[in-house]
């Protein structure tokens, strides 16, 4: 699940700083001190708070009443490559994790950075680290489902992917309705319910396995590794909802530009090994590839829902000013994408996918235009 996709619930009044740092000193049992705010987001307040024997830890504050505090915990707890679990206060929604470090760089660093080697091996190497830690996760993945209903109030369901792929069916269908026919298409993404409720090969994972949520560290001595943030989605599902972010690519996120060619590639081969160290017989199936496929066609049209409002109204930056592609590149991206990728299995949605792509080109002109990684160009 994406930013994207959450509703507005945030707390209208959210406790300040000082609140938060008092909280989590409490539910942790040492004084915390200097708090630096890390970012967040409308569903949470993220700090580094200096701990009295001169460490640091990290704070993270959900301001939001849902099951995100239940799926943060059961991500740090169950997990491999990710903060540990420190301390939590269930009752205000306060968590304390360790800190990996300041200043690391995140794949989207990488990304976008002026180093097309080392972009190049880190995101082969961020695929292949997040395809072993989901494998390696199947263990636990029916310990971590029933954590997960535990301790969500209200329901576990943190999102609506039923209704988020009918609206963006709508959105298509008002655009060219010509070009869309939802019937069909709904067939075609039909086996999607069996992509989020899977069964003996459900997997965790963070569910926003974005750039800027994988941070490149060395810790103990170890050779730097891949060690993942923001669990706050973590989810039980097939792998290939992951897989996707390799062949998309990064199918939720706001760091997409075009890839260079053979990078896809080379990323969900290096996803297939590391989750077939785990699970082979998934990514031996003949129906892996058209499973990874049927997952970045969902996610399309999910990202039509999302993001086709902020398109219409040219909102600048989906992302961080000055690395972010506006919501006309991004949205527009997507379709050429599908229009392209999607024609061999899901040819309703690829009509649809080009129909749009000439609607975008007609109204938008070159505000819909894309530029590649600057790593690679």
């Amino acid at each position: 699940m994406s930013d994207f996709a959450v509703s507005d619930n945030a707390a209208s009044s959210p406790p300040d700083i000082d609140d938060t740092v008092r909280l989590a000193a409490a539910a942790l049992g040492r004084s915390l001190t200097d708090p630096v705010d890390l970012g967040g987001s409308r569903r949470s307040r993220v700090l580094r708070c200096r701990t009295e024997d001169g460490g640091s830890v990290v704070v993270k504050h959900f301001l939001v009443t849902g099951s995100e505090l239940a799926r943060e915990s059961v991500g740090l707890t169950l997990l491999g490559r990710t903060p540990e679990l420190l301390a939590t206060d269930d009752e205000h929604r306060v968590i304390v994790m360790s800190d990996l470090g300041d200043g690391l760089p995140t794949l989207a660093d990488l990304l976008l950075g002026p180093d097309r080697d080392a972009a190049w091996t880190g995101a082969v190497s961020w695929a292949r680290d997040l395809g072993s830690m989901l494998g390696a996760s199947r263990l636990f993945a029916g310990e971590a489902r029933r954590q997960i209903v535990a301790g969500s109030p209200g329901g576990p369901t943190h999102w609506d992917a039923a209704a988020d792929l009918r609206r963006g069916l709508e959105r298509l269908a008002l655009l060219v309705p010509e070009a869309t026919d939802v019937g069909a298409i709904e067939a075609e993404l039909a086996d999607v319910t069996a992509l989020l409720e899977a069964g003996e090969d459900a997997v965790v994972w963070p569910t926003d396995t974005c750039p800027d949520n994988a941070i490149l560290a060395s810790l103990a001595d170890n050779e730097p590794a891949w060690w993942f943030l923001d669990l706050e989605g973590t989810d039980v599902n097939h792998p290939a909802l992951a897989a996707a972010y390799t062949m998309l690519p990064f199918a939720t996120c706001w760091c997409v530009y075009d890839p260079p060619g053979g990078l896809t590639e080379d990323l969900l081969a290096a996803f297939a090994t590391g989750l077939g160290t785990h699970m082979p017989e998934v990514v031996a199936a003949p129906d892996w590839d058209r499973q990874v496929r049927l997952a970045c066609a969902a996610y399309v049209v999910l990202v039509t829902g999302w993001l086709l409002d902020g398109a219409i109204a040219a909102r600048p930056l989906v992302g961080p000013a000055g690395r972010s592609p506006s919501y006309r590149q991004l949205v527009a991206s997507r379709w050429r994408w599908g229009a392209t990728n999607l024609r061999t299995e899901f040819p309703a949605l690829a009509e649809a996918l080009a129909g749009t792509t000439r609607w975008a080109w007609e109204n938008w002109g070159t505000d819909a235009e894309t530029t590649g990684y600057p790593a690679f160009v």
